[in-house]
């Protein structure tokens, strides 16, 4: 009886996995990583099942499949990079690059065929967003698109950033004893403006939930909406970080030059 009711649970779940596969299969190209992953637990499954006619069958139809895998893997990586340049070219987005770095506005994708898998990073790598996701279209179509999203803030006054980090720059001269005009961490004087922006309820009752975040990749790009506006030209003189100061992450940051992914690391930051 336990036998018998193993098995029917063994053969319930194979129904499961087998329905599942053959959803996949409506698109087998884009679905090809999926259906790998999918196969595997099948064939996991179907090895406790007792030798019989039906295991055969599975077995047979578990080789056929994936050899027909290895030619839609193919078919998969010459269509993946067309698929996503037609995605992201109704944004106006370019995609650039070739694998296993593809460039898709200021973030780069780090393709891995191997596991079929993403990474996405904010610039030429400066800082991963997100690991392992599914190397479909439609999913790296919306992980980026979602960060992006993300990291432009909804309302961005130049002007008032401007005069933010003016006055945090101040705090930190007087707070080191130097003058207007000397150069300061750019890490310091943002940890700076980042406490002007907070709600007077976080100094209150410091807690989590009263903290008003600033991503770092957030900052960064606030800054190249800033040189970008014209506001900082005249106000604003940025140090370009040593080789050696660009792996530490308190000790510069990197900006972006355009919406393309370029930038440049900066360490300190004067106001004139």
């Amino acid at each position: 009886m336990e036998e018998l009711k193993k098995l029917s649970r063994d053969c319930n779940k194979l129904t499961k996995l087998l329905n599942s596969y053959s959803k996949l299969m409506e698109k087998p190209v884009d679905n090809v990583y999926l259906r790998e992953k999918k196969i595997a637990e099948i064939s996991k499954l179907f090895a406790e099942i007792p030798d019989s006619q039906l295991k055969a069958d599975l077995k047979t139809w578990y080789s056929n499949e994936n050899k027909e895998q290895q030619k839609h893997k193919d078919d998969f990586k010459f269509e993946f990079g067309e698929k996503l340049k037609e995605m992201f070219k109704k944004d106006n987005i370019a995609v650039r690059g070739q694998y296993p770095k593809l460039r898709i506005a200021i973030f780069t994708l780090v393709i891995n065929f191997e596991f079929g898998e993403a990474e996405l990073f904010f610039g030429p790598e400066v800082e991963k967003i997100k690991g392992k996701i599914p190397l479909q279209p439609q999913s790296v179509y919306e992980a980026v698109k979602k960060y992006h999203n993300t990291l432009i803030p909804k309302k961005f006054d130049g002007q008032e950033f401007y005069n933010g980090l003016l006055t945090a720059y101040k705090k930190r001269l007087a707070y080191a004893g130097k003058n207007m005009g000397d150069k300061m961490l750019i890490v310091d004087v943002l940890h700076g403006y980042v406490l002007l922006q907070q709600p007077e309820k976080f100094f209150e009752d410091p807690r989590k939930e009263h903290f008003r975040e600033y991503p770092r990749n957030t900052l960064s790009y606030m800054f190249y909406l800033l040189r970008k506006s014209g506001i900082a030209d005249k106000g604003i003189r940025f140090y370009v970080a040593t080789f050696d100061a660009t792996t530490e992450r308190k000790s510069a940051l990197w900006v972006p030059d355009n919406d393309e992914g370029d930038g440049t690391y900066y360490s300190y930051i004067s106001f004139l």
